[in-house]
């Protein structure tokens, strides 16, 4: 399998795709004018401690104070206006503040520097004991005092030189963060997490990819300096594309169009719905198309296999995470409910991002977690409709004409007025003036008043004017 690390960068965006055999497999975007929190350390000012919700709140120079759990304490007391270094583990979102974490993490490309956490922790990709043998060795030998370290995968069988290598350069970090915690003038920066770019670089970039292609000369150098020092038996994969529209070039750009879809059709003519809720993914398989032979629970089966493979896809491309319930075809066989369920679980292990099968519902539907690690493609790319207000439909002519019936009765009864003007698009009027049955007609020799109605097709259904007179 070829894999190619695509960036595209862009007056107002950097966007980063991961492809596996020319398929768009994970997205990254970065919108140049907003900044990003995750990552980065500060040092921040206690504003509130609430103890009924085990919440502190600390202003960290941000729009909205940050959220730290009381659980991260322990022993240690806290009071409001008390100074604090932090770490923001997620973006703020909605109405809801950054969330905080004292456990500080330095990442690097072999192994993440933990200086307020004094243990050893190695990767569960790592399964070769001997090499966890000797990695572990190498890190008790050399990591700094009072500090740990998390071993990442990308450390197997690299020297004990490019580890220690890694060590000091994060130790040196570290080290320039602590000196600034006693003098600066909280909240501030302490620590800024790396660019998109050099990010994927840090935690995707191994033998295992072919290229890393990048379009922009300055982020180009950022990244080809940053792994030769880290990696550089991996710099000549850093190669500098003149091409502004790289995701373009690399036929992308329909690929993302057809993520953006809630519908998506399966090779066997079956289909996967993805519906968005604020709680919740809902995802529903269906054969639609696909009728197969005569043995019906052997349709239903492949159309589930198929579908389990999709849905981890779309997860990964997606980045869809929290609570997700999928609805696949209901099935008799016990033996054949286990199976698509194995498989679902063996395709999300080609995740980066942590998901666990919960089980199946009394209802028979799929329950699963995955880790959210930031918005979805869907919140990045589309935003919220001004016409349905996120309800994904629109009230129908009938439901705003029977309302817009109620408020001329109510007009026509209870004030003095005489005459009425609706100003409404087309569908409405051609409601009231039906020609089965003219609405109009029967208000008017109900009441023995007027209306009058003016057409504008820039007005949405719900968006009427009505006149008294």
């Amino acid at each position: 399998m070829n894999t190619d690390i695509i960036v595209e960068v862009d007056v107002n965006r950097t966007r980063i795709g991961v492809v596996e055999d020319q398929k768009l497999v994970e997205i990254y975007i970065d919108e140049n004018n907003i900044q990003k929190t995750v990552g980065n350390i500060y040092r921040g000012v206690v504003k509130k401690i609430l103890p009924g919700i085990e919440a502190a709140f600390i202003d960290i120079g941000q729009k909205k104070n940050g959220y730290l759990s009381l659980k991260e304490l322990g022993d240690t007391k806290l009071k409001q206006g008390d100074n604090i270094t932090v770490q923001v583990e997620k973006e703020a979102m909605g109405t809801k503040g950054p969330k905080l974490t004292l456990d500080i993490g330095i990442p690097g490309k072999y192994m993440v520097l933990t200086p307020k956490n004094n243990t050893i922790g190695i990767s569960k990709k790592i399964e070769d004991e001997k090499e966890r043998y000797r990695l572990k060795q190498i890190f008790e030998k050399y990591k700094p005092e009072d500090c740990g370290v998390i071993i990442r995968t990308d450390s197997i069988n690299k020297t004990e030189e490019e580890l220690i290598k890694e060590i000091n350069y994060l130790k040196q970090i570290w080290i320039n963060i602590h000196k600034k915690e006693p003098y600066v003038i909280a909240p501030t920066l302490l620590y800024k997490e790396a660019s998109l770019a050099i990010k994927i670089a840090r935690d995707l970039l191994s033998f295992k990819i072919r290229n890393y292609i990048v379009n922009n000369k300055k982020t180009y150098k950022e990244v080809y300096d940053f792994v030769n020092i880290f990696a550089p038996n991996l710099k000549d994969k850093i190669i500098y594309k003149e091409e502004e529209h790289l995701f373009q070039h690399f036929f992308l750009e329909s690929q993302i169009e057809k993520a953006l879809s809630k519908h998506v059709w399966l090779k066997s003519g079956g289909m996967i719905i993805i519906e968005h809720t604020e709680a919740l993914t809902v995802i529903d398989v269906n054969t639609a198309k696909y009728v197969g032979k005569k043995d019906i629970e052997k349709t239903i089966l492949n159309t589930n296999i198929e579908a389990a493979k999709e849905i981890a896809k779309q997860l990964r491309l997606r980045n869809i995470g929290g609570i997700i319930i999928i609805d696949f075809i209901d099935m008799k066989s016990k033996e054949n409910k286990k199976k698509v369920i194995e498989i679902l679980k063996q395709e999300l292990k080609k995740d980066r991002v942590k998901s666990s099968v919960l089980g199946i519902t009394r209802l028979g539907l799929v329950e699963l977690t995955r880790k959210k690690t930031g918005p979805s493609l869907t919140s990045l790319l589309f935003s919220k409709c001004n016409i349905c207000n996120g309800r994904g439909m629109i009230p129908s002519v009938k439901y705003i004409g029977s309302k817009i019936e109620k408020e001329i009765d109510f007009i026509f009864t209870h004030t003095i007025y005489n005459n009425i003007i609706i100003e409404a698009n087309k569908e409405i009027i051609n409601w009231f003036n039906s020609k089965e049955y003219s609405y109009k007609k029967a208000i008017e020799k109900k009441y023995k008043k007027n209306l009058v109605f003016v057409e504008n097709n820039s007005l949405l259904n719900e968006e009427y004017k009505i006149i008294k007179k």
